[in-house]
């Protein structure tokens, strides 16, 4: 699997895929300053291969995109 199709897609989306295909991942999150009320769309930004898992990194974005 290429983990890096994972980029820029929905959090549930990455976590549907990573388990349908029984990949450990966890999920860390980076949250900026901006108006948080606005921000509800959690979405992959970076991706880490470890040795046993995949790490998510996500930030929140408006739902705009």
């Amino acid at each position: 699997m290429n983990y890096f199709e994972l980029f820029g897609i929905e959090l549930s989306k990455a976590k549907q895929v990573l388990e349908n295909n029984d990949i450990k991942y966890i999920i860390k999150e980076t949250i900026g300053r901006k108006d948080k009320s606005l921000l509800v769309c959690p979405r992959v930004i970076n991706i880490k291969k470890r040795n046993d898992y995949i790490e998510l990194v996500i930030t929140y974005f408006s739902d705009s995109l």
